[in-house]
């Protein structure tokens, strides 16, 4: 049910002010020491502060990035996609949501991943609480499961027609289950993943045209590989490889 975690600390004189995120249609939860920073997200630039101890996204749309006030130290737990609906289902409004008001024991775990310690000490706490919930996975999470682990391991080069021959189920079936599960459409979790695994791709093998990347990943036609892109990232290809972050190339 976890997918991974990661923890980010920037120093107030950091030349680094803002912190790209790409949604990646895996929930988070996202816990901030400081709790003094703002979230940019949408073409025109829109902004939230975020004020909040623990919290997730919902329902806005890219390019995201996290605009740093000050110093800014966050912890995060990345769960697996076919958890998502478990964990956030409750969650129902649209911006940064505080997830205090749905589950108290967060504020427990944010205070003690907060605890002067060692990173490693921070990791166990973490899978102490993941462990703790002793999830059992329904027929329908293990469906999901299942189209999720093929859709990683084909890098998102394939169709819900492809998954409807390979599963045996319907298109409709499958459309309904992944949705309800994962609160994204499968549609929209496929090209979610074919991009992701092209950007890493084009990480490692700068020399790679766009051309022949998009080619690689099973993109004909250059206009339909930009619309992905950006629904995607936000911006278009050669904008954002022309602009690859620290934080990313880091990762």
């Amino acid at each position: 049910m976890l997918k991974e975690y990661y923890c980010i600390h920037i120093q107030n004189d950091s030349v680094i002010k803002h912190i790209p995120v790409i949604d990646d249609c895996c929930y988070d939860f996202v816990f901030f020491e400081e709790m003094d920073a703002d979230f940019l997200y949408g073409s025109k630039t829109e902004f939230i502060p975020i004020n909040n101890q623990v919290f997730t996204i919902h329902g806005l749309k890219p390019p995201y990035r996290i605009a740093i006030r000050n110093t800014l130290t966050f912890f995060a737990i990345k769960v697996q996609p076919w958890v998502n609906s478990y964990f956030f289902s409750n969650v129902k409004t649209r911006g940064v949501v505080d997830l205090a008001n749905v589950d108290s024991s967060l504020l427990d775990l944010h205070e003690d991943l907060f605890k002067e310690q060692p990173l490693a000490s921070r990791y166990s706490i973490a899978d102490l609480y993941m462990l703790n919930k002793c999830i059992r996975l329904t027929p329908t999470m293990e469906v999901v499961k299942s189209l999720c682990v093929y859709i990683y391991d084909k890098q998102g080069i394939l169709t819900v027609n492809d998954l409807s021959a390979v599963f045996n189920k319907s298109r409709q079936y499958l459309n309904k289950v992944f949705k309800k599960e994962v609160m994204y459409s499968l549609k929209k979790f496929i090209i979610t993943v074919r991009i992701l695994a092209l950007v890493k791709h084009k990480v490692k093998n700068t020399e790679l045209s766009l051309t022949q990347l998009s080619y690689e990943f099973g993109y004909f036609d250059q206009s339909h590989f930009i619309r992905d892109f950006k629904n995607v990232c936000g911006v278009t290809p050669r904008h954002y490889f022309n602009n690859i972050p620290e934080f990313v190339l880091r990762h």
